[in-house]
């Protein structure tokens, strides 16, 4: 089976899929295979089921689509296993506010964390994911822009007017072009999971709800800051990477915090 689950990365290489794709294709692969030795129906269903009590229902989906991928390889997409239906977001949860975001910036830059201030920024005013922004380099900076490799094409990612000021080039004079912005304490690129850690580390030591202190936030928050000050919805999605405009209109809904203080404005009688 070894050899098999081999050829099918082998298989999966050459179909140029993105590189963390392929890792959590494998990954999930081998938990089928940690449980059964054989591949067929009914153990393929208990497994689904399985994933469904350990997992929320996005999660178990892609492992469901590593596993329809393997049986279209080993000739068998006969076996393949039905996704399971998820209920469409109405709005995004848990979103770092404005407040909030300024407080995270003051306390970095009284503390003389200009490293994460500036971090910081660039999550808010880029729009870029958290293994985009583990990729950023100084000489993406000095460009104006970055072209990044995700999900089997090329996203660029723009530095507005105000990620390029004097006082940030002054503070990265030290980088060379093909130097991260954002490295570990070994000056080493710093991995997603870092990222995410020292954001929690920060809401603890700056007393932000640990809800809105993760990467996605600020992926949120700059597309509804953006639309604050822009109303083109077409741009927006460009700017995010979107396939599709219908991901991009879940900014223009109210969350429900939002959506329960227009209700009881309306009924107020």
């Amino acid at each position: 089976m070894q050899d098999l689950i081999r050829e099918f990365e082998l298989y999966l290489y050459e179909k140029e899929l993105a590189e963390n794709t392929i890792r959590c294709y494998i990954h999930h692969l081998k938990d089928y295979f940690s449980i059964y030795d054989e591949i067929s129906k009914v153990n393929l269903i208990e497994w689904k089921k399985r994933l469904t009590q350990r997992l929320i229902a996005n999660s178990a989906n892609h492992y469901l689509s590593a596993m329809n991928e393997f049986l279209k390889f080993i000739g068998k997409h006969d076996l393949a296993l039905r996704k399971i239906k998820v209920q469409t977001r109405s709005s995004v949860e848990n979103v770092i506010s404005f407040e909030e975001f300024n407080k995270l910036l003051e306390c970095l830059k009284q503390d003389g964390n200009m490293k994460w201030y500036y971090i910081i920024l660039i999550l808010g005013k880029t729009g870029v994911r958290v293994n985009e922004v583990t990729k950023l380099k100084y000489g993406d900076l000095v460009r104006g822009y970055a072209d990044i490799p995700t999900k089997g094409k090329i996203r660029r990612i723009y530095f507005c007017d105000s990620l390029r000021t004097e006082e940030i080039f002054n503070f990265y004079k030290d980088k060379k072009e093909n130097d991260y912005l954002l490295e570990n304490r070994f000056g080493e690129q710093i991995t997603r999971r870092g990222v995410a850690q020292q954001l929690q580390n920060y809401a603890i030591k700056y007393n932000i709800n640990p809800k809105v202190m993760h990467p996605h936030s600020f992926r949120h928050f700059f597309a509804i800051e953006f639309l604050k000050r822009d109303k083109d919805i077409s741009l927006l999605a460009d700017l995010m990477g979107h396939s599709s405009i219908n991901t991009t209109t879940i900014y223009l809904r109210l969350n429900q915090q939002e959506q329960q203080n227009r209700l009881s404005k309306a009924m107020d009688f």
